[in-house]
């Protein structure tokens, strides 16, 4: 199954509007300024469970657990180890094959890679393209699922797909209206890849 996520801080009126349109989402809730930490956490739990989506609380295990969700996101900056040791489902980012390896060790099962494509989300970053993207995913393939990250758009998606990608995150995507014919594609994806 072709897989989709979505980082959130907080849950506003067009993310919803847009959310409320798709099915097999994951969201990973992301929020490092702490405005309203846990409220929003809170929020979006409930939003999630209602829409049966998964969420993935970043970097925080103690809430993901206390709030029941799903999964716990690892940054690629985080280099503990004691992620092992829980019933959630562990997800993480990396940017190398060093960092993969380190993620792998922390329990991950599934990985973002980033940047894949060019990307303006924390200073302007240039993608390290598809070949680096498919080189990972057919090194780590017994082990882990490998999933794009960065500058993931809907002119660019297609590119993952074709190349054998089995999913992808953004941030950038769900914070703007969506076109019908990218809710539809997205359903269309995450139901039948």
């Amino acid at each position: 199954m072709f897989k989709i996520f979505f980082y959130i801080n907080e849950l506003n009126y067009i993310q919803k509007e847009n959310l409320n349109q798709l099915r097999n989402i994951n969201i990973i809730y992301r929020n490092y300024e702490g405005n309203n930490y846990y409220e929003n956490a809170l929020n979006l739990s409930r939003y999630c469970k209602k829409m049966n989506f998964n969420l993935y609380v970043s970097n925080d295990k103690p809430l993901a657990t206390r709030i029941s969700s799903y999964g716990l996101y690892i940054p690629s900056f985080n280099d503990q180890d004691y992620f092992t040791e829980t019933n959630l489902n562990i997800i993480g980012s990396a940017h190398n094959e060093i960092e993969i390896r380190k993620k792998i060790n922390q329990g991950c099962t599934e990985i973002f890679i980033s940047p894949i494509f060019n990307t303006s989300s924390n200073g302007d970053k240039v993608g390290r393209g598809l070949p680096f993207y498919n080189s990972l995913i057919h090194k780590f393939s017994k082990q882990i699922r490998i999933y794009a990250l960065g500058g993931v758009n809907q002119k660019n998606l297609n590119k993952i797909i074709l190349s054998g990608g089995k999913g992808f995150s953004s941030k950038s995507m769900v914070e703007k209206k969506m076109k019908k014919s990218l809710i539809s594609y997205l359903n269309l994806i995450a139901t039948n890849l």
